[in-house]
């Protein structure tokens, strides 16, 4: 079983380096896999202020062991546990190791359309992974976590570049490609989130 965490406001030291407060938690042991987003703060326009990631972490956790999210609150002030079925769109090249991965993640987090069945926003989110192989040019990685329940996020989509630079210019190839994105995420999505993050891979 895949679950996504998504973590607020480190109330604790060790909560503060999400990566080794996740190592460090009971139900690390029995986990099979274990990777966490470390939300970093979205540049400032000239004299601005830099924006806070949509979360300070985001787990993903492969594990059949009880998960009690209350236990969590005692080290962040807002905890969000949501089973997720994932979809993997484009896949590694090669297993990840332990440690920081090189480069960046996209997370994007994704409300449905009310109206949509949930089978139709699925069909939708299908059909995208083709789309989206062949826009973001500079990605290496792309993966779908459909959650459950779905509120308020129906899912996360998860697209992960080696470098900066090839988020930087290989998000889109051209103007157009931004149009073409939004007109078919349009047809499923009704708002939604997004953060860079730094991947770090706790237990693989």
């Amino acid at each position: 079983m895949k679950r996504v965490i998504l973590l607020r406001g480190p109330r604790s030291v060790m909560a503060a380096s999400a990566p080794e407060w996740a190592a460090a938690q009971t139900w690390a042991k029995a986990a099979e896999r274990i990777v966490v987003h470390k939300g970093l703060n979205a540049p400032a326009e000239p004299g601005g202020v830099p924006t806070p990631p949509v979360y300070d972490a985001v787990i993903e956790l492969w594990s059949d062991a009880a998960l009690d999210a209350h236990s969590i609150r005692s080290d962040w002030k807002e905890v969000e546990v949501r089973s997720s079925a994932q979809v993997v769109g484009k896949a590694a090249a090669a297993p990840l190791p332990t440690g920081i991965t090189p480069g960046l993640s996209q997370l994007s987090f994704i409300r449905a359309i009310e109206a949509l069945p949930r089978q139709d926003v699925e069909r939708h989110w299908d059909e995208h992974i083709p789309l989206a192989c062949e826009i973001h040019v500079g990605m290496n990685r792309y993966v779908q976590d459909r959650f459950s329940p779905a509120v308020p996020w129906f899912g996360m989509a998860h697209l992960h570049f080696p470098s900066e630079a090839a988020l930087r210019d290989g998000l889109f190839r051209s103007p157009e490609d931004i149009a073409v994105i939004t007109a078919d995420v349009a047809e499923f999505v009704s708002d939604y989130a997004t953060m860079i993050a730094i991947e770090h891979i706790v237990k693989a």
